[in-house]
């Protein structure tokens, strides 16, 4: 698993809104609501940083510290989401978590991709990345969130639905 070093090194820019402090976030009350304990490299982002943005392009779904409920909601939005594009067997059998090897959301993109972990595996650690483009591309990548973010900035992800110069050469971050 890259860590959140490895990502700060591929992707600079992050270190300028970087939390001076750690960011408490009440990831009980997310696992109570959710049903479901994300992934190390994901909760060691998120006490490290706000949400955010990349090239204005990917978000990322970041909870903040006494607002885990909104995070909790964006969650269970896009979890309805997926279940009705399934419905509309436009998903290609991807189902929604807490069924087996479902999908959880975890950023979107300002031309309406989404980001999602496939929860496949017992333990979150294990999970991959799948990324639903809007041109309906769905495309998986073997590694972390982190991981995935930082290959993706350094130009080693194979083509992957999304537009071919993002990021950027520089690219920039914006709290967001």
């Amino acid at each position: 698993m890259v860590s959140l070093r490895e990502l700060e090194e591929a992707l600079p820019a992050l270190l300028g809104i970087r939390s001076a402090e750690r960011r408490l976030i009440d990831w009980e009350f997310v696992r109570r609501e959710t049903g479901v304990v994300l992934p190390s490299d994901f909760v060691a982002l998120a006490e490290a940083y706000p949400p955010f943005t990349v090239d204005d392009f990917l978000g990322l779904h970041i909870p903040s510290a006494g607002e885990e409920q909104y995070f909790v909601r964006g969650l269970q939005e896009g979890l309805r989401n997926l279940s009705e594009l399934r419905d509309a067997g436009m998903s290609h059998g991807h189902p929604p978590y807490p069924e087996p090897g479902g999908l959880l959301p975890w950023g979107d993109s300002a031309e309406g991709d989404t980001f999602y972990w496939r929860t496949t595996g017992a333990e979150a650690e294990s999970w991959t990345v799948l990324i639903a483009s809007h041109n309906d591309d769905w495309c998986e990548y073997d590694g972390s969130l982190t991981s995935y973010l930082a290959a993706k900035v350094r130009g080693t992800v194979p083509p992957d639905g999304l537009p071919p110069d993002f990021p950027s050469r520089m690219p920039v971050v914006e709290a967001g």
